[in-house]
């Protein structure tokens, strides 16, 4: 009896070995090819072939790690990539000389990630002097990391609550997708973006720029409407990007009560810093003024003098020009609102 069972089990083994030998194949596959480059080490992540879509804090959390065992930055911009209008070359320019700016953002912040960021910088013994805040109505909304769980936007556990299963899931899952399996191959192949191909794939005929030191994008849609503005935005225009802006009313019933908690923590940590700072809502293209719950709610915090209101319709976000698609501004967009802002 004991042998049949032997025999049985080896059997099992080597049945079960067969079935998931493809899995462990594809497994290592992945892992290799690394395509959102986060199981390996890079030294430099933003290379000029680069045309997969990479976890912004992630990389960010990386390039941190490294410059910090140079020099730590003691000055950051905290946002959503709406934030990179704001660059620290230019925000330097209202520091003190011994400000060392750094750019924290992550794709499609969340007011929680800030949290965990300062945090992050709290247990890690940095030193703060300066914060720019840049802030609009999802990135306030958003106050729990499950909802973000794909591999644009899944937190590290470094500076989450993320385990390393949570973290590196979502890159393997969307490695193995068909849809992004063949956004590869196609780009690859032809070097050019497809509508199917979402934010997988980056979508700009001219490379995106990343500064190594301070991790400012300086995108290559810029480029794009220096060389012919009128062709750049008449495209966008044909193809229903920008669209007639109506005055829209919301339904705020739903306010998110965990908001103002997470924004006195952040106040609180800002006090422990000892930092100066100033929090700015995004001007943005759909026109809708930021909540006036929300709006009282940064200035409860934060206090009037450090908060500054571009949302609605008004002079920035009236030209389509100011804007490079429905979602974010242009840099001198930003110059003009930090030379307002720090006058």
């Amino acid at each position: 009896l004991s042998i049949f069972n032997f025999n049985t089990m080896s059997h099992f083994f080597k049945k079960l070995g067969l079935f998931l030998m493809p899995c462990i194949l594809v497994l290592l596959g992945v892992v290799y090819l690394d395509f959102f480059k986060v199981f390996f080490e890079y030294d430099e992540y933003y290379t000029e072939d680069l045309f997969v879509s990479l976890n912004r804090e992630y990389v960010c959390l990386k390039s941190l790690e490294k410059k910090s065992e140079i020099s730590k930055p003691n000055s950051f911009i905290f946002g959503s990539s709406r934030s990179q209008a704001f660059k620290c070359r230019d925000w330097n320019k209202y520091l003190s000389d011994s400000a060392i700016s750094f750019h924290f953002d992550a794709a499609n912040e969340a007011l929680v990630g800030v949290v965990e960021k300062l945090q992050y910088l709290k247990k890690n013994k940095y030193e703060i002097t300066n914060v720019l805040l840049i802030v609009d109505e999802g990135l306030l909304t958003q106050t729990d990391f499950n909802q973000r769980n794909s591999s644009l936007t899944i937190s590290h556990p470094e500076i989450s609550s993320n385990n390393s299963f949570d973290f590196y899931l979502p890159f393997i899952t969307a490695s193995i997708n068909p849809k992004f399996v063949a956004s590869y191959m196609d780009y690859s192949m032809f070097k050019s973006h497809r509508k199917y191909m979402g934010q997988y794939i980056a979508n700009t005929r001219y490379p995106n720029l990343v500064n190594p030191v301070n991790m400012d994008i300086f995108y290559g849609k810029e480029k794009e409407i220096q060389e012919d503005s009128i062709s750049y935005y008449n495209r966008l225009n044909l193809s229903g990007v920008f669209y007639e802006r109506e005055i829209i009313t919301r339904d705020f019933s739903d306010i998110n009560n965990y908001t103002k908690d997470q924004l006195s923590i952040i106040k609180e940590l800002f006090q422990e810093f000892n930092c100066s700072y100033k929090v700015i809502v995004s001007p943005m293209y759909d026109q809708i003024e930021l909540d006036s719950i929300y709006k009282q709610m940064l200035i409860d915090v934060f206090q009037k003098e450090n908060v500054f209101d571009y949302s609605g319709k008004n002079e920035w976000t009236e030209p389509i020009g100011n804007f490079y698609e429905t979602s974010h501004y242009r840099p001198f967009v930003a110059r003009r609102i930090m030379s307002q802002v720090y006058k």
